[in-house]
C-alpha cells in the first residue's frame, strides 16, 4: 500500500502499489476520466504530480508522444493511465 494525496481537495487515500494512478483514483471515487480506456491515446487523464514522481513508473515513448501534443504540459505532467504507483507516497493534482 501507498498513500495517494489528491489536490486540490487535499484528501489522502491508501491505495495498492503496482496499480495505475487512473485505476487508483477511480477506485477511491475521484473524478478523473479516460476516453481511451487507459491506452495513452487521449489526454483526458492528464495530471500533475508535484510530489513523488520518482516513485512512479518511468514515462514510456507512447506517453511522451501524447504529452508532447498537450497544451499546458509541465515537467510534472503524467497521464494517469500510464503512471504505475510504487511504494512511496504520491501527490497528484487533478486538472479537469
Amino acid at each position: 500500500m501507498t498513500t495517494l494525496t489528491v489536490l486540490p481537495s487535499g484528501k489522502s487515500y491508501d491505495v495498492a502499489a503496482g496499480t495505475s494512478l487512473l485505476k487508483a483514483l477511480q477506485s477511491v471515487g475521484e473524478a478523473i476520466h479516460s476516453k481511451c480506456g487507459g491506452e495513452a491515446k487521449c489526454d483526458a487523464c492528464h495530471i500533475f504530480v508535484p510530489v513523488g514522481r520518482k516513485s512512479l513508473s518511468k514515462t514510456q515513448r507512447q506517453e511522451n508522444e501524447k504529452l508532447d501534443g498537450i497544451v499546458g504540459v509541465s515537467s510534472n505532467s503524467r497521464l494517469a493511465c500510464q503512471a504505475i504507483l510504487g511504494e512511496e507516497a504520491v501527490t497528484v493534482e487533478l486538472l479537469k
